[in-house]
């Protein structure tokens, strides 16, 4: 996470001069904004938001004294991403995790595309030539909300670039390494269905 990811994050008050204090009061808003019992976003999307609060408000307590309030982006980045994931969430048969400030969608098989011991081999052809187009489609939707597809993954990344480089590739990170190395969790979708 960078400093102006996690005072985005908390949307920290330029006005404010003590920086402790500010930290502080801006933990205690965004709690409130995102928790579970308080927020109207969807529950277990709001857990996830009270997480990535909390991720914020740890590296910045931890690293006190090496960022200012100058290093504040424009946007407010956990309303950006709570925004991004209601417009996806209902996608039929995805996987959402939150990791760090990405989101990574993987596209599942839906039932009615998986093979049968039985099928013909025609039946077979049919299905992949169905299951090619419901991931093309899921696919292009993905893309209209800033999504990119990474090959080596098989997943669908989205991160709020802000005014920096448009993407970052990370050809040396594996999917075991990032989802060892940033706190996740898979985000409730709608029911794995590509026929709803």
């Amino acid at each position: 996470m960078k400093f102006s990811e996690a005072i985005a994050i908390l949307e920290m008050d330029l006005e404010s001069h003590d920086t402790d204090q500010g930290l502080a009061s801006a933990y205690r808003r965004a709690m409130k904004k995102y928790h579970p019992d308080v927020t109207k976003l969807e529950p277990a999307f709001a857990l996830e938001m009270s997480k990535l609060v909390n991720e914020a408000y740890a590296f910045l307590h931890q690293n006190m004294g090496k960022w200012s309030l100058k290093d504040k982006g424009s946007t407010n980045l956990a309303d950006i991403m709570a925004d991004v994931y209601s417009k996806i969430c209902h996608l039929p048969s995805i996987t959402i995790e939150r990791l760090g400030v990405w989101l990574w969608v993987t596209i599942e098989t839906p039932i009615e595309f998986k093979s049968n011991p039985g099928d013909s081999l025609e039946t077979i052809m049919k299905k992949r030539a169905g299951l090619k187009a419901f991931r093309k489609n899921l696919g292009s939707q993905l893309s209209t909300h800033s999504f990119q597809y990474a090959p080596k993954k098989m997943k669908w990344s989205w991160h709020n670039v802000g005014d920096g480089p448009k993407w970052r590739k990370r050809k040396a990170w594996d999917w075991d390494r990032i989802r060892t190395s940033f706190d996740h969790e898979e985000l409730v979708t709608s029911p794995h269905r590509a026929v709803g």
